[in-house]
């Protein structure tokens, strides 16, 4: 199974408590723990960044614990360690016993929030209804600092993959930015916004009042929420010869995925399209197995999904009896763990049971592929196995997973002994077999097309959109001529 990327879970303290010190001994301590488990479990430390400048960042954090720190200093000094692995799997949390104990203030931004290139525009509000107050406004400043300083505080608390940002501005945003501000800046009851309507209308000041952690509830959130094609599952027929499918996901859980990858390739072959768009920009990836069977429809080939998939002797030792080890033939090979050959290509479904399509399904006419930086693990892997044989053109913004593979699955949490913070910690490298010229970046689009505010406002696929035109406008061009 493949570990889905945990969005943040964080809670803070109450005004006293926030107050409290912890000893630097004690710190120190949590901190070297902290490192040596990562070294022991996580391959991702000198994946992208040489030993030498990793090292040195390790020290420079570890250098901060020379005075005591809050419980919620520490807190994010140790995602930013985390974030050192460059890998956007795993997560840092306060334990549940802390945030009882603790419970929560009436200090948290009231208003859930979206990055559209790079633009942070409200999507929601929990609080108090505000006249003059609208879904669809970009917040310019809060208490007079610019959003574009307030995101450069947030970003280095958000690991993602390798060098990449597209998929911090997603997951950044959200009831994630609501937590994190929270965290940068503390206690607050109220918040002086800057603000401009649609269509760049005059710039206004409104003020909100602060809210409780336990209004972040869907039943209190003021404002419709938008619908657009790439969140769910379905196939669309364009025109005579253009179809479009979303997959919004790889979770088991979501789709009896080969039953719908049948029935849809069924009607592409009926239909006799011959521009299919694949949308997975909304694609955070899930269970192996399901990314490789999409792939099984749209190449008869199979290929050498990666170099190899590995893990550390430490991890090994603690999962080798569990069934997914025995099942893929994990086995301790010199100072790593390597999983079974088999393991490694485009036809192999984990222990999903899948078998491949009937070869008159397999679809082999043009392929166009809609990417975004919420396209992540297996999401992002679907689309490596498309970008490395050339099977597609890709239309959006860089994906948010590496294309050479991610450090996930097999997860094991650790607890540090003071401050009590939990590490979840994934342990399985799964290498692509690719050799990119830049390393640590995502896949790259060949066009590339941003969603906009107004695309946001008008509930419009922009991607979707801009392949279309395009499909349209090279089928005038060759009949012209």
């Amino acid at each position: 199974m493949r570990t889905i990327l945990i969005i943040l879970s964080i809670f803070f303290f109450t005004n006293a408590n926030g107050q409290i010190t912890i000893k630097t001994k004690k710190l120190l301590q949590d901190f070297d723990y902290a490192v040596s488990e990562l070294r022991l479990q996580h391959q991702g430390f000198y994946q992208y960044v040489d030993k030498e400048t990793v090292d040195a960042d390790i020290l420079s954090l570890r250098n901060q614990l020379k005075t005591p720190m809050t419980k919620l200093e520490f807190y994010a000094l140790i995602r930013k360690l985390n974030a050192l692995m460059n890998e956007g799997h795993g997560s840092v949390n306060i334990p549940n016993w802390t945030k009882i104990k603790i419970g929560i203030t009436k200090s948290f931004f009231p208003l859930g929030v979206s990055y559209y290139d790079k633009e942070l525009i409200i999507a929601q509000n929990f609080g108090e209804d505000i006249p003059g107050l609208t879904k669809g406004m970009k917040l310019l400043s809060i208490d007079g600092e610019p959003i574009e300083s307030i995101t450069e505080k947030l970003m280095p608390l958000i690991s993602t993959d390798g060098f990449n940002e597209t998929s911090k501005y997603k997951w950044v945003g959200g009831v994630n930015f609501i937590l994190l501000y929270r965290l940068i800046y503390g206690k607050k009851k109220a918040f002086e916004l800057e603000i401009i309507g649609p269509n760049n209308s005059e710039r206004q000041k409104l003020t909100v009042p602060a809210i409780r952690y336990k209004a972040l509830k869907a039943k209190n959130a003021k404002f419709k929420n938008k619908n657009f094609s790439h969140t769910k599952f379905g196939f669309e027929q364009i025109n005579d010869s253009i179809g479009y499918l979303s997959i919004p996901t790889f979770r088991k859980s979501s789709n009896n995925y080969p039953k719908f990858y049948q029935e849809q390739f069924k009607k592409i072959d009926s239909l006799k399209i011959k521009h299919l768009i694949i949308d997975i920009q909304s694609n955070g990836g899930g269970e192996e197995g399901n990314e490789n069977l999409l792939f099984s429809y749209l190449m008869k080939d199979r290929i050498r999904k990666y170099k190899k998939v590995t893990m550390l002797p430490a991890v090994y030792d603690i999962n080798k009896k569990s069934k997914g080890i025995i099942f893929d033939k994990w086995a301790l090979k010199g100072s790593i763990a390597e999983r079974g050959e088999f393991t490694c290509y485009s036809d192999y479904y984990s222990n999903l049971g899948y078998k491949p399509p009937s070869p008159e399904l397999v679809y082999e006419h043009k392929l166009y592929v809609l990417i975004s930086g919420y396209t992540f693990s297996g999401g992002a892997e679907f689309a490596s196995m498309i970008k490395m044989t050339n099977r597609a053109t890709f239309i959006g913004i860089e994906t948010g997973g590496a294309y050479e593979g991610n450090v996930s699955s097999f997860s094991e949490t650790i607890k540090l002994p003071n401050t009590k913070i939990k590490i979840s910690i994934p342990s399985v490298h799964f290498q692509m077999e690719v050799n990119p010229i830049i390393k640590g970046r995502g896949i790259m689009p060949d066009y590339e097309v941003p969603q906009t505010w107004d695309d946001y406002m008008n509930n419009k696929n922009a991607k979707l959109d801009f392949t279309k035109e395009m499909i349209v406008k090279m089928g005038q061009h060759l009949k012209a001529n």
